[in-house]
């Protein structure tokens, strides 16, 4: 999965939307697409991707849960966020079936207010600006153990916030930003969670209002977190039975991950659920979704790529073949500070060599049968957006083995193409290798990717065959998602944490890094991001990305994508569609497809 948040992705992050040139919905007809008064029924069935199964309950992430499943297809359906994204293939915020109407500024655009619908928790109470309170006490005391936290922004820039009324709030910036982005990238990111059965520190204390000071948010969190760990309490935990979404818990298994949601019958939103139960289930691999999709077993799943002879099987019993694109990119996390091979990751001339090497086109065309897409940089090229630069249109580092020859041979090394590369001149200035790269260093590097997907090894087995073109040894391993995404982590030269790994793909099918956001990587390649994994700092980026957030039209946003596609702070890599989902005859609702990989449930049917 992507995001994102993505794949998420993996990766995957992603809660919001607000883009430029992206349709903005405001009174579309969306909102009667849910229930029509009839009781909900029926149990739908839907396939996770393999290695993917939820892990983290809680609707506030950690860096290592901020993954696509914990957010899309789990939390998201119980504490939903303000705002909803990706409805009807845009790439723009609903506002008919969002629990917020359209955000409101004035002082200039540094205060925005926020009004929000009458909604309520499923025990009957009030969702109100008291509960998007306590949600910003959590996020401002525990910021730093926050998935989506950048240094310096979101909750750092909030000066002022005022809960006037019941139902309206306001939030007071430090300077004036550019709306696209601040609806997209940070007023999106808040969503509700109940301060009335929370706003507590251990499980029979007595609900108060303990949040409102930064020692007593810090406690309520611990308490919640802790919580939240227990993979085997979600289906009876009273905690987790306070939802304000259209879906609440049912079961969870543990050794498995499987999840099943049932439909909240006090769900305030116009979207009624109209089916009785979702059932998320969890797969090892490829192969054994395959034979439950075979057996009659999922009603929402999906055609492997490397079996799509199947496709007319599976018209046959009736079900229909929909590619879902989601607008997300694909690549390598590198790790900048690991100490054998980060001085080499640090040397941009290393990084165009390793890039020249991924042969992307042969991969979308003889791995993912075409259902894939190029990533050129940081903004997405599928689905098509007036937010991606004349630059990235083109792929400036093409596929071309003699120039990661040349580029290195230029650099001092000793290029020995099916062998080891190593550093014949070290040191610094023209020819020379770099700072910090001793004399025979070879280039040589390990990757481990998200493993249960059989064209993901594929993938990772080309390109370990194309770096052999050069002198580039690399050894794969593959892992469950869930466990490599958990090692993308910045490493701490202090302790010594998280510094072993060298290259990380955790990323499935359909993206690394799932947008829904204004894409301006301010939580991707931000010196000090929260997801900035591989810590790759550069002054030159973050001023791009900065000025992103004030300036108005698309002319910062190119400047910025510009500058990332070019300084490679990951290595890209193709994008395959997330899945191509099969879709049962009795499921109805399901099309189109959400570019943001959120599953929408509560807009399904059954006929059976």
């Amino acid at each position: 999965m992507v995001g994102v948040p993505a794949r998420v992705r993996g990766r995957a992050r992603s809660l919001a939307v607000a883009a430029v040139g992206a349709v903005v919905l405001a009174g579309c007809g969306t909102a009667a697409a849910g229930g029509t008064g009839a009781r909900p029924h029926g149990t739908a069935t839907f396939a996770l991707q393999p290695g993917t199964a939820p892990n983290w309950i809680l609707p506030f992430e950690p860096p290592a849960y901020e993954f696509a499943p914990n957010e899309f297809e789990f939390a998201n359906l119980m504490w939903p966020s303000l705002y909803r994204f990706g409805l009807h293939n845009q790439l723009g915020v609903d506002y008919a079936v969002s629990m917020a109407l359209p955000p409101v500024f004035s002082d200039g655009g540094r205060t925005v207010t926020i009004t929000l619908r009458h909604y309520r928790w499923s025990d009957g109470a009030p969702v109100t600006s008291a509960d998007v309170r306590f949600w910003m006490e959590i996020v401002r005391a525990e910021r730093t153990n926050w998935g989506f936290y950048v240094p310096g922004e979101f909750p750092d820039n909030v000066v002022r916030m005022a809960f006037p009324s019941r139902y309206t709030f306001s939030l007071t910036f430090n300077r004036v930003y550019n709306r696209d982005w601040l609806i997209g990238n940070e007023i999106s990111l808040i969503s509700p969670i109940p301060q009335h059965a929370w706003d507590r520190t251990s499980a029979r204390g007595r609900v108060g209002n303990d949040a409102a000071t930064t020692a007593g948010a810090r406690a309520v969190y611990q308490f919640l977190s802790h919580q939240s760990q227990q993979l085997s309490t979600y289906g009876s935990n009273p905690l987790w039975r306070v939802v304000d979404g259209p879906f609440a818990i049912d079961s969870y298994v543990p050794v498995t991950g499987e999840s099943v949601l049932r439909a909240n019958p006090g769900y305030s939103g116009p979207d009624r659920p109209r089916v009785a139960f979702i059932r998320e289930v969890p797969f090892t691999s490829d192969q054994a979704e395959l034979d439950s999709l075979r057996a009659g077993e999922i009603d929402y799943g999906y055609l492997p790529s490397q079996d799509l002879a199947l496709r007319a099987y599976f018209r046959g019993k009736g079900y229909a073949l929909s590619p879902w694109v989601s607008w997300s990119i694909t690549y390598i996390d590198i790790n900048f500070r690991n100490p054998q091979v980060g001085p080499m990751f640090r040397q941009l001339y290393v990084r165009q060599a390793i890039q020249s090497l991924v042969d992307q086109p042969g991969i979308i065309r003889h791995i993912l049968d075409g259902f894939g897409y190029p990533t050129y940089g940081p903004v997405p090229t599928e689905p098509a957006s007036a937010m991606l630069s004349a630059v990235e249109r083109d792929w400036i580092y093409p596929y071309d083995p003699a120039r990661a020859r040349s580029l290195l041979a230029a650099h001092g090394w000793a290029v020995h193409p099916g062998g080891t590369t190593t550093c014949a001149r070290p040191g610094t200035g023209p020819g020379r290798c770099g700072a910090g790269i001793r004399a025979g260093a070879g280039l040589s590097f390990q990757l481990r990717y998200g493993g249960g997907f059989i064209s993901m090894t594929q993938e990772m087995e080309v390109l370990k065959s194309d770096m052999s073109q050069a002198g580039i040894q690399l050894g794969v391993q593959s892992a469950p998602e869930s466990t490599v995404y958990a090692d993308v982590a910045p490493c701490d030269r202090a302790t010594g944490q998280n510094c072993g790994w060298q290259m990380l793909d955790y990323g499935t099918p359909g993206g690394s890094w799932i947008f829904g956001d204004y894409p301006s990587g301010e939580l991707l390649f931000a010196t000090g991001a929260a997801a900035n994994g591989g810590a790759y700092s550069n002054p030159a980026t973050d001023a791009a990305i900065n000025a992103t957030h004030l300036g108005s039209g698309l002319a910062p946003l190119y400047r910025y994508e510009d500058n990332v596609a070019a300084q490679l702070p990951v290595i890209w890599f193709p994008t395959a569609d997330y899945a191509l989902s099969e879709i049962a005859p009795a499921l109805h609702g399901v099309l189109p497809q959400n570019p943001l990989q959120f599953v929408n449930p509560q807009d399904w049917s059954l006929s059976r």
